[in-house]
């Protein structure tokens, strides 16, 4: 799920939209391209009528807007589309109740992962070893210095980049999700929280 920034007050409507796993699974299948409600339901499996009240509460708080209409007639069907405007959280919550829903927010999105991972885990054939595995799962505690944590936000960068040139994917090509979540961890044994680094000192030349 790729979404570009948009106007604060927007940012947060659209965080309280994503407190819904469903709705988080709605955005994800935009990654194939707009599509009519009938598109969605094939692709996720899921009803048109549960659609449709997803669809509403994403397009209220733009992160999804109409681009278009086919059909006609009674066959008439609104095509929907990532807004231009989307949702990127670039400054902390700033009352309880955005902290709170930040929380339930990030909450779904891993609920999301389990489900599809567990599905994945179900699942025959697939390849786990080599450059075309297709199930990963990794996990690290480490202790970064301001250098490490600038060499991997750069890789998570290119990692988030490579989803923005999907463009040219064939219609055939599997699907995959990759969640990537980079957090300070409490230090153990010390009952506080993740330690703040000091500003970094100016040199006096």
């Amino acid at each position: 799920m790729t979404m570009r920034k948009a106007p604060p007050r927007t940012g947060r409507r659209a965080l309280g939209a994503l407190t819904s796993p469903a709705r988080q699974e709605v955005l994800g299948a935009f990654a194939e391209g707009p599509a009519t409600v009938r598109t969605l339901a094939e692709r996720l499996g899921r009803s048109r009528q549960a659609l449709y009240h997803h669809l509403e509460i994403l397009e209220r708080t733009r992160l999804v807007e109409v681009t278009g209409e086919v059909g006609e007639g009674r066959n008439r069907e609104k095509v929907y589309g990532l807004c231009a405007e989307g949702l990127e959280l670039t400054d902390a919550p700033a009352s309880r109740s955005e902290v709170q829903t930040a929380v339930r927010a990030s909450q779904a999105m891993l609920r999301l992962t389990s489900r599809e991972v567990s599905t994945a885990i179900l699942a025959s054939g697939l390849r786990l070893s080599g450059p075309e595995r297709e199930l990963v799962a990794l996990r690290a505690k480490v202790r970064l210095s301001p250098q490490k944590l600038r060499e991997l936000n750069a890789h998570l960068d290119a990692i988030h980049a490579l989803f923005a040139t999907t463009a040219d994917a064939a219609k055939g090509d599997a699907l995959y999700a990759v969640t990537l979540v980079l957090t300070p961890v409490r230090e153990a044994g010390t009952g506080e929280g993740p330690r703040k680094r000091a500003p970094a000192r100016r040199s006096g030349r």
